[in-house]
């Protein structure tokens, strides 16, 4: 591959903004949604828990629960994917509840498996370096941290905490990770911070009239008449 050729760093950190964005969204959508599970079925647990004297005739009094499906629920034979008491549901879909929690723990993975397996090694490529010449703050947290969700429960061991650069005082040991929207928050901004980080160092930018801490986003547009750096 000619000098010409390789990928320029800033193209290679302006796609996992890009990918980094993408699963802001998701996270935001995702809590959109938990969030109104746990209102409607809030509001028609009310309606389904009214005093005995206003039930109907033929009302059995048993516990209320939650039916879902993937199939429309207005056909015939439908298979019911989920049925679950309504406490139970309420619990997941809280907010800081089971789902959240399962939903931020899968996108700290995909975050880290992408820059891992993808984004890592191009970076690489486009300094000339040796892969483990690019090193990361932060990444190495969400790798930590994507072992002790796969491996750990969940559970931050004090081995795990040690090892934190960034995010040690967002967990305790011996304590289940739990990962509330102002956590999230802050690790996207930490990981946009360290894109901004890179790319400061790629343009020999030393004395800026912002610094990479001082940002909480980062956005890269390149103009039509672009040349490649040689």
């Amino acid at each position: 591959m000619s000098e010409f050729s390789k990928e320029r760093l800033d193209e290679v950190v302006r796609e996992y903004i890009d990918f980094v964005n993408e699963q802001v969204g998701a996270y935001m959508s995702a809590l959109a949604g938990f969030a109104g599970h746990h209102a409607r079925v809030s509001r028609q647990i009310h309606r389904a828990n009214r005093p005995v004297s206003t039930r109907p005739p033929d009302d059995t009094g048993l516990p209320t629960v939650v039916w879902a499906s993937y199939e429309d629920p207005s056909k015939p034979d439908i298979i019911h994917n989920q049925i679950i008491r309504c406490d139970e549901y309420l619990e997941a879909n809280r907010p800081g509840g089971k789902n959240e929690q399962q939903h931020s723990r899968s996108i700290l993975i995909f975050l880290f498996t992408y820059w891992e397996g993808e984004i890592r090694p191009r970076l690489a490529r486009a300094k000339g370096v040796e892969l483990n010449e690019i090193q990361s703050n932060i990444m190495g947290d969400l790798r930590a941290l994507r072992n002790v969700i796969l491996h750990s429960k969940s559970v931050l061991r004090p081995d795990k905490h040690a090892s934190l650069r960034l995010l040690g005082d967002m967990f305790e040991v011996d304590k289940e990770l739990n990962f509330m929207y102002e956590r999230m928050h802050q690790i996207f901004v930490l990981i946009k911070q360290e894109c901004a980080r890179s790319l400061f160092a790629w343009h020999g930018v030393e004395d800026g009239p912002v610094k990479p801490e001082e940002l909480t986003d980062v956005a890269i547009q390149f103009g039509s008449s672009r040349t490649r750096k040689p």
